[in-house]
């Protein structure tokens, strides 16, 4: 394997010495094996010369070439397993190994083939040590067949012994400056633990840190969701290029290494790709953008597991175990941030959210209110009673008709009320009285800066009713961009706020009303169809109070009392001819109307007799030739209506906006009471 030596023993211990000076001259591992080389080359023939040092895991040599001729083909810096290989034996047994044939030698088959397919035909391997650190081992090659006599074989350990000193120190001081290197990229990784940094901003501030002292490809922050299994994505990082864009921010563990990391609680080390060992479809599909290793670090704290820490790599080069132990503690300080951060953002959100849910219980307080008090006893209202009685006890969608005044949100509050979510907030959003531009931000609340004004997070009416009821009134309102992510909502029980990324799941009980007639909106264009059939699970009609005539009486003394006693009067007596006129007009506003007219008449009344101020509207419809007489106080009621509804459709009769629609009449028929009571259309 080697040559003979050519110099006198003079020149060999002048060739050690130069070794010697050589040896401590050179300050990296490159060119001092390169110095080790040049120098042994004056003393003994040979063809390959290399080193293999044993891997820090202690479970592989790998292979560092010194000087190679032409004619070898040299395997470069090469992994090589500890137990099957003739260095390892070397290692193993700290005594000088001699293949003198190559050929002949059938220990090591499969490393054996290897070095003949590199041309080589003889091997003498001598122990790398340094007092008690075992190093490695000296190899050296070539291509012809060859047996060292006992001078040779001194000298080369002789080598080997004054290598391997170099070698150590080398090693230590590399050593030191790694173990230096990984502090400093501890001590900045705290720092930017502490920075206050965003989701992605913290995760490029780690991965950059670590990129230092342990190369990767991407690093990944994924964090536990409500149901076990399940990980959201919290940030992502790439210190060099991008390899791809990552469209999913939330996907199921189940057959990947994060799984296991999560379940055992200890980092996952994946060398290379194992599809048997992961099943899932998603490592495939991380294996096809080119990953080859990855570790899973769990980010466990004192209270829970958060998630994971994942590193991975598109080349092959292993795991040690102090890269292990070193994300190990990068995994401890990112678990206690994780959690200190969720903790904060949590605590944010629950005073922001109580905050909120104090204005709002104190602006429902100014509302007038009439919870535990819907009056009636006709065959109408009862048949609202047993409908709610019904529906209450489920979480169904319920989805409450009719037109404006006729108490929908009563009868919302009462499904709420008479539900097991009673104990919970019964959460309020006309969508008709909040600007389109705003709504989106009301209902689901957004983050800083999510737009301009934006100057702090807010937390949306979906959030403060969780385990409650939410109750969207005048839905017809919603715009038409809005309605999909409202669907998303209602069916998934999910959402982002605006400007965020972070996934919201909430428990909440949708209830809607509407006095506009949803299946038209949804024929013309101007409501989705999938969320109206979504909605449309429980409609209940409310009737209006012209169809509920024999309530009327309760509701006057009702509002009658309640507006005396606030005011300090003393109301005794209602006339009857009062009653009678109010229980014969049509009260196009509905309860609310009359609401309006007993608290009016209340304010009028002097005496102990109520004095009934009778409704009277006043628009820019036009009336023809004079006036007729109208002794019923039904035909000036409902004179005074067909004004109104002209008034407010612009003077259009027919059509789905028209006069007629509006009072649910048909165009014939509208045409014919306006020629009754002398009404013209008059158009601008």
């Amino acid at each position: 394997m080697i040559g003979t030596v050519r110099a006198s023993q003079s020149d060999i211990y002048e060739a050690v010495l130069e070794l010697a000076r050589s040896i401590a001259g050179h300050t990296d591992l490159d060119s001092l094996l390169s110095g080790v080389a040049e120098s042994l080359r004056r003393v003994v023939d040979f063809e390959y010369v290399a080193m293999i040092l044993r891997d820090p895991d202690g479970k592989a040599m790998r292979l560092h070439v010194l000087k190679a001729s032409g004619e070898v083909d040299t395997m470069g810096d090469t992994l090589f397993p500890l137990e099957s290989t003739p260095g390892g034996w070397v290692w193993l047994n700290q005594k000088t190994l001699v293949i003198s044939s190559v050929e002949n030698d059938t220990r090591w088959p499969d490393f054996l083939k290897m070095v003949r397919g590199a041309g080589l035909q003889a091997l003498t391997i001598v122990p790398l040590t340094a007092g008690e650190n075992r190093l490695g081992v000296f190899g050296f090659g070539c291509l012809a067949p060859y047996e060292p006599g006992p001078d040779e074989l001194t000298f080369l350990e002789r080598i080997a012994s004054e290598f391997a000193v170099a070698v150590d120190a080398y090693l230590a001081k590399q050593q030191l400056v790694r173990e230096r290197d990984r502090v400093r990229a501890l001590f900045d990784i705290t720092n930017a633990l502490v920075s206050k940094l965003s989701p992605d901003e913290l995760a490029s501030a780690i991965s950059e840190q670590l990129s230092k002292v342990i190369k990767h490809d991407i690093a990944v922050l994924l964090l536990c969701k409500d149901t076990p299994g399940d990980l959201e994505l919290y940030a992502l990082h790439f210190p060099g290029e991008e390899l791809f864009k990552f469209d999913r921010k939330s996907g199921n563990a189940e057959g990947m290494p994060t799984a296991e990391a999560l379940a055992t609680g200890k980092p996952v080390v994946v060398q290379g790709v194992d599809f048997d060992r992961f099943s899932s479809p998603n490592y495939r599909r991380f294996a096809e953008l080119g990953f080859r290793s990855q570790c899973s670090i769990p980010l466990v704290t004192p209270n829970r597991t958060l998630g994971t820490l994942e590193i991975a790599r598109t080349t092959g080069e292993p795991w040690t175990g102090d890269d292990v132990d070193l994300l190990v503690q990068v995994g401890r300080q990112v678990a206690i941030a994780v959690e200190n951060s969720l903790s904060y953002q949590e605590l944010n959100e629950m005073k922001e959210r109580l905050a909120t849910e104090k204005l709002y219980l104190e602006d429902e307080l100014r509302i007038d209110q009439n919870i535990g008090n819907m009056i009636g006893e006709g065959p109408a209202f009862q048949s609202i009673l047993r409908s709610i009685q019904i529906v209450a006890p489920t979480d169904a969608t319920v989805l409450i008709l009719g037109e404006t005044g006729t108490g929908k949100e009563l009868v919302a509050r009462a499904i709420h009320e008479q539900s097991g979510r009673a104990k919970g907030s019964f959460v309020k959003v006309n969508c008709a009285a909040i600007p389109a531009s705003l709504l989106e931000s009301e209902l689901f609340g957004h983050e800083k800066g999510a737009f301009t004004g934006a100057v702090g997070q807010k937390i949306g009416r979906f959030e403060l009713a969780q385990r409650g009821t939410l109750f969207l009134d005048e839905i017809g309102e919603m715009p038409l961009e809005l309605q999909p992510k409202l669907l998303r909502a209602i069916q998934d029980q999910e959402f982002e706020r605006v400007g965020g990324s972070r996934t919201i799941h909430v428990d909440v009980r949708f209830v809607v009303a509407t006095n506009r007639d949803l299946k038209a909106m949804v024929d013309e264009g101007q409501f989705r169809a999938d969320l109206y059939y979504r909605l449309h699970v429980f409609p209940l009609n409310v009737p209006p109070l012209r169809e509920r005539r024999e309530d009327i009486p309760l509701l006057t003394r009702y509002f009658v009392q309640k507006y005396a006693q606030r005011m300090k009067r003393h109301i005794v007596d209602i006339p009857s001819a009062a009653l009678d006129a109010l229980s014969r007009y049509d009260w196009p506003g509905n309860i609310r109307e009359l609401q309006n007219v007993i608290e009016r008449s209340v304010i009028l009344t002097r005496g102990n007799v109520l004095i009934v101020a009778m409704p009277a509207f006043t628009g820019r419809v036009a009336t023809t030739g004079p006036h007729p007489r109208i002794s019923e106080a039904g035909d000036v009621v409902e004179r005074e209506k067909i004004l109104h509804a002209l008034r407010e459709a612009n003077g259009v009769v027919g059509g789905s906006k028209g006069a007629a629609a509006r009072l649910g009449l048909k165009r014939t028929t509208l045409q014919s009471r306006m020629r009754k009571y002398h009404i013209a259309r008059q158009y601008r």
